[in-house]
């Protein structure tokens, strides 16, 4: 649900580049999003430089970046943190049954080819 809202949000932005800065309560009331979760949102796609946030008055977010530039993966990653399938394939993986596991292999595989898929697809082809 996060990162639909996320990627409801950015392609408003990508939609408005270059007209200012989307401010985030009218986004929120446009698209009927929950405003305080849209702002937590908001401020992970900041801190991961997708977007940059204006504070004050007429304050805003606008992207960074070009759509046809930011992939899936790294939408998701900043407001997911990593996106793994199976606990293994992870940073700090760790598995009771690891050593007699017989499925890891194609789990492992089929991951590998999501995250090049989400590699694959920008937010402008969305």
């Amino acid at each position: 649900m996060k990162t639909d809202y996320g990627l409801i949000a950015l392609k408003h932005m990508a939609a408005q580049q270059g007209d200012g800065l989307v401010n985030a309560k009218e986004l929120a009331a446009k698209f009927q999003l929950p405003p305080n979760l849209l702002a937590k949102i908001l401020q992970s796609l900041s801190q991961s430089g997708i977007i940059e946030a204006q504070k004050g008055s007429g304050g805003g977010y606008r992207l960074v970046r070009n759509p046809q530039e930011i992939t899936l993966t790294e939408i998701f990653e900043s407001i997911e943190g990593p996106v793994h399938m199976i606990m293994c394939s992870s940073d700090n993986g760790n598995c009771s049954v690891e050593d007699s596991c017989t499925i890891r292999n194609g789990l492992v595989t089929l991951e590998r080819k999501f995250a090049e898929f989400f590699d694959s697809i920008t937010l402008s082809e969305i």
